[in-house]
């Protein structure tokens, strides 16, 4: 199992020392307001955003969580909204990673609990999660942990998604997204994605949701329906009485 990275906190100015310092406290590692003064992955904390940075690459940009950022799939061609179903009103994003899927989730109308363990993460959604819309209303709730302890102490739902991270991949494909790259390191391997399925089929009301690369296998047994696209597929397993 690869070793997972530790993150520092730096304060890009005096008015955003005292956020910085309690999240210091809550991920138990260094703060510093000196940029310069940390190395590796760093949280960057000011006063208008959270900012992941790894200072190993200083040309590349920071990684930062924009919920206005939308999808758009062709009419017809939307997989994602096939998976869901027409039912589907209410969701856990038990892998919510930094939110691609979560906000796209909240801007379809949904109803989501997103479920993270890597607290960094799971600190930047919260952070992110204020300024989506449906979020005073109660329509986005953000809770960090293991999704295999966590689901069973929440509200069934209509669908649970399960986006567990993608197999290694060989050099003739391209590098995953930042994002991805990011949560491989601050997680380690992402061992147990079997076991979660088994647990999110025991909860979920109507279905569970896997998404997987094309060409890899099924994360848990033959799924009942498959909606298959040119680089991801949508795995899905239907509760005892879902509905197709």
């Amino acid at each position: 199992m690869s070793k997972k990275e530790k993150v520092a906190v730096v304060a890009l100015d005096a008015q955003s020392l005292p956020r910085a310092q309690a999240l210091a406290l809550r991920l138990n590692t260094a703060v510093s307001c000196d940029p310069n003064a940390v190395s590796g992955m760093v949280l960057e904390v000011s006063q208008d955003r959270l900012a992941l940075r790894d200072t190993t690459q200083p040309r590349t940009r920071a990684l930062t969580i924009d919920v206005a950022k939308r999808r758009y799939a062709p009419a017809g061609k939307d997989l994602l909204a096939r998976a869901l179903g027409r039912q589907c009103q209410s969701i856990i994003d038990a892998t919510a990673g930094f939110g691609s899927d979560t906000f796209d989730f909240v801007r379809r109308g949904k109803a989501v609990v997103a479920i993270e363990r890597v607290e960094v993460a799971a600190i930047m959604l919260e952070a992110a999660s204020a300024c989506c819309p449906g979020h005073e209303t109660g329509g986005l709730q953000v809770v960090c942990g293991d999704a295999i302890e966590k689901i069973g102490s929440l509200k069934t739902v209509d669908v649970i998604f399960l986006d567990p991270m993608f197999p290694d991949r060989d050099r003739h494909t391209a590098k995953p997204r930042k994002a991805q790259q990011f949560l491989r390191r601050l997680a380690g391997e992402d061992a147990d994605g079997a076991t979660l399925l088994q647990v999110a089929r025991l909860h979920a009301r109507g279905r569970v949701i896997v998404k997987r690369p094309r060409h890899a296998q099924p994360l848990g047994g033959t799924p009942d329906i498959v909606y298959q696209g040119k680089a991801v597929r949508y795995d899905v397993y239907l509760a005892g009485g879902g509905v197709r």
